[in-house]
């Protein structure tokens, strides 16, 4: 009788955790000379057509209208952003994912004591798997989406009282029939809640681009969607039997996208495991910090993508990130008959992710590759991915977290040429300070024992010690002088070409040197100050 019980109660459990989320399977994979692009806006924001770069605003507090460029009257919200890719490439794959919160109509709060109450104002009416969309030189087509997920059958608090919803449609012949590729998408008619909801509504598409082009490197691709709530107990997942040919060198970059994530609450992360080192290593880059990686934005690396209409850097609640992963884990990952794992947390902000893409540059090395033909989930059976819940230790109060992040290791991090400054020659003409100069200095410092205090321009990060000096070996070559150090929150080494405490006059270096090839990417780093 007992076992019974305790079966029933799994059976109950996995319902119930099945109504609030939905498995990640794999859509599709790629072994292809080519690349990758992605492209989104959002359809929902504090105005109607005004970009908006504030990130001190909180979601929920914000009262939300449908974002709205054409000025048709057959659409009620619309966005637009641009696609760019290299001329005479051939289309693999493209697909346009859509998503929003939609509990309701409008949505309004009162206050009732020392807190608000949201209320509901009208029962949803539009069909959230319809949408329209234009792309380059056409008119409006409608499109009827794929569900993947609805929240209104939702049985947790966090997901009934937004409902989010996420659809896709596979648009790869609407756009290799169309005469022009490169140019402006545009999407309307998402079906969101304008107004209040606990936790902000929010709304926004993407559009993920895979395409053939042999002057490019060999590139394993592959897709994901689902959807899983993630909160304070945290979700790992597990991708895959992905494993690269021998004897390669690789270059991984993830893409993800996620709903109400918030620029203000902190405390989000997104992990990769790896496998070399069995541990969870946290990611992040010059505009997602690790502790708030999901923070209302659109970036493909260190960069905000702004080409698009708004141009918002503060999306309200809508995420894409594209982002590189460490070169040593890209190794590690590539040589590990297990695939890949990503750990998603949050200790204050609740959050919904329902896309991920792994794409792993296949360098040929000391033998050929046996070229590996491209498959589609319309030819093979369906892969579930396992998902599997992590329970996060209860987090301290906010001061406490703070003081903790802010004392130094007792173990003290090896320093390569400790304390060595490199001087960046002055420049007597004035820096204009725009955006993101401003969010460089507004950023939250890193703590870094023995090395001075100041910003640093980083070149790279790796796992190991000994890739960090071949890389430091190889800018010596070409007269660029860097330093190396340890980071003790992930025992990274970064290597750094330049530091000064006048973050204007370094940024105006780094400007520069992002002309170099080697340092396209490169970004400054808070180190020390108070």
């Amino acid at each position: 009788m007992r076992f019974s019980f305790i079966l029933l109660y799994m059976l109950f459990a996995v319902a119930m955790s099945a109504q609030n989320s939905a498995a990640f399977t794999r859509v599709n994979e790629f072994y292809i000379h080519g690349n990758t692009q992605v492209i989104g806006n959002n359809n929902v924001s504090k105005h109607k057509s005004k970009a908006i770069d504030a990130t001190d605003e909180f979601n929920d507090e914000t009262k939300m209208k449908f974002v709205d460029i054409d000025n048709t009257p057959t659409t009620y919200n619309s966005s637009s952003a641009n696609l760019t890719i290299p001329d005479g490439v051939s289309i693999k794959y493209a697909a346009l994912y859509w998503a929003a919160t939609y509990p309701t109509e409008k949505g309004t709060k009162v206050p009732k004591g020392n807190r608000y109450v949201y209320k509901k104002n009208g029962e949803p009416v539009h069909d959230i798997q319809e949408i329209q969309l234009k792309i380059p030189g056409g008119a409006y087509t409608p499109i009827r989406g794929n569900l993947i997920f609805d929240g209104k059958q939702g049985t947790v608090k966090g997901v009934t009282s937004s409902r989010p919803y996420t659809c896709y449609k596979d648009i790869t012949d609407l756009i290799k029939n169309n005469q022009v590729i490169n140019g402006t998408y545009t999407v309307a008619n998402i079906a969101a809640t304008q107004g209040y909801i606990s936790g902000g509504s929010s709304a926004g598409w993407m559009l993920y681009v895979i395409y053939e082009n042999q002057e490019d490197p060999l590139q394993y691709i592959t897709t994901y969607n689902g959807f899983s709530y993630i909160n304070k107990k945290g979700v790992e997942i597990n991708f895959g039997n992905f494993k690269a040919p021998e004897k390669t060198e690789t270059k991984t970059a993830l893409t993800v996208s996620a709903l109400e994530g918030d620029s203000t609450l902190k405390k989000d992360q997104i992990a990769i495991y790896y496998p070399e080192e069995q541990k969870y290593v946290t990611l992040d880059n010059g505009v997602r910090a690790s502790d708030n990686f999901f923070n209302s934005s659109i970036t493909i690396d260190n960069t905000y993508y702004t080409d698009r209409i708004p141009n918002s850097k503060n999306t309200l609640g809508f995420d894409i990130a594209k982002i590189t992963v460490p070169n040593e884990i890209n190794t590690s990952i590539a040589n590990n008959s297990s695939g890949f794992k990503l750990q998603f947390k949050t200790r204050a902000d609740r959050y919904y992710i329902y896309f991920v893409a792994f794409q792993t540059t296949l360098n040929k090395s000391t033998s050929d590759i046996e070229p590996i033909t491209s498959t589609t989930e319309t030819e093979e059976e369906e892969e579930v991915i396992e998902v599997v819940e992590t329970i996060i230790p209860k987090e301290p109060k906010e001061k406490e977290v703070i003081a903790i992040v802010e004392t130094p290791t007792p173990k003290q991090p090896e320093v390569v040429k400790e304390k060595e400054e490199i001087t960046i020659p002055q420049e007597k003409e004035t820096t204009p300070i725009d955006d993101t100069l401003v969010e460089i200095i507004d950023k939250k410092p890193t703590k870094v024992p023995d090395v001075l205090r100041g910003y640093y321009i980083i070149s790279n990060v790796f796992s190991s010690k000994t890739n960090a000096e071949k890389w430091a070996a190889k800018l010596k070559g070409k007269n660029i002088q860097s330093n190396i150090f340890r980071r003790p929150q992930n025992n990274f080494y970064y290597v750094s070409v330049g530091n000064n405490e006048d973050p204007v006059l370094l940024y105006e270096v780094l400007k520069k040197m992002r002309k170099d090839q080697d340092l396209k990417d490169a970004w400054i780093l808070k180190i020390n100050i108070q």
